[in-house]
């Protein structure tokens, strides 16, 4: 099952690639690297993001954007629990996730200024490979101790993901500054990861 989930992104990728490869002679490429906060939407945790993301853009306003992105829960709304921080004798009951995301983003710029200020949106299929785990409760094993339970859920899934994303030049020509805020949504959940991260943008091309 996962390889044939990972095979149809790949597709997808080859097929969106060859599908505007042709479209403008001079592609601008720029690499992007950044982090941020992040909510799991289902059970509502905080949670941070690493990505690193590579836009082909086919025109002045129209680029291709395939991500990889690291996704781990930190904590709870309520605060009541911290990942990093063993419970109940050593312990950690809290529960936890996390996966990698592939996406292939679509961008489109809506707005561009004379300074080159762009606020663009974007639609494309993500992938996720991870998983979460929860804590179940207690039992009381053949000793009489009490033990908990963890409950582990594995995701291989394919979703799509929605973003608005905000992008400026910076001082150095070579820089560009991107604010993004992304949506990934799998199951029929909608959103059910939020994302928003600073990335630094280097040209390539």
């Amino acid at each position: 099952m996962f390889k044939k989930k990972f095979f149809t992104v790949l597709v997808m990728t080859i097929l969106t690639f060859n599908s505007f490869g042709q479209e403008g002679k001079d592609k601008k490429l720029i690499y992007r690297v950044g982090a941020g906060p992040s909510i799991e939407g289902n059970q509502g945790k905080w949670a941070i993001n690493f990505m690193n993301e590579l836009s082909v853009y086919t025109s002045e306003r129209f680029s291709i954007n395939p991500s990889l992105t690291y996704f781990a829960v930190i904590g709870e709304f309520d605060g009541s629990g911290k990942f990093w921080e063993p419970q109940l004798d050593g312990q950690n009951i809290n529960a936890f996730s996390s996966s990698l995301f592939t996406d292939v983003r679509l961008n489109y710029d809506v707005i561009r200024t004379a300074k080159d200020f762009r606020v663009g949106l974007g639609f494309g299929p993500s992938f996720q490979y991870g998983g979460d785990a929860s804590f179940g409760g207690w039992f009381r094993n053949e000793r009489g101790e009490m033990e908990g339970i963890m409950n582990v859920e594995r995701f291989a899934r394919l979703g799509y993901v929605t973003q608005v994303v905000f992008d400026w030049q910076g001082k150095n020509e070579n820089r560009r500054n991107t604010l993004g805020v992304s949506m990934s949504s799998f199951s029929g959940y909608w959103p059910y990861y939020l994302m928003v991260n600073y990335r630094l943008g280097f040209k390539l091309k």
